[in-house]
């Protein structure tokens, strides 16, 4: 299992807009993407537009693929909100 680990920073007049992006999408990747066994989102209260999100993968090859239908499809819905994004991947064994 790998879980691929994303910090997006958001201008604040688009963090509704992100949060809603990002919510729709994970739950459309839950739910067609087969390798993908779910998404989590974080929204730092502290520090306004600071989210995380989470994605666990049955496999290192599906965490690591970037084209995917799902996959594509979030990176295309939050796009226009993100200022700054960091990925990380973690190897769960």
């Amino acid at each position: 299992m790998k879980l691929v680990a994303t910090v997006f920073e958001v201008e604040p007049e688009n963090i509704a807009a992100f949060r809603a992006a990002a919510f729709a999408s994970a739950r459309e990747m839950e739910r067609s993407d087969p390798e993908c066994r779910g998404v989590a989102i974080a929204e730092d209260p502290e520090a306004p537009g600071f989210f995380l999100t989470s994605t666990l993968y049955a496999s290192d090859a599906a965490a690591e693929a970037h084209d995917t239908p799902a996959r594509l499809a979030f990176d295309e819905a939050v796009r226009p909100f993100v200022k700054v994004r960091r990925v990380r991947l973690f190897d769960l064994g």
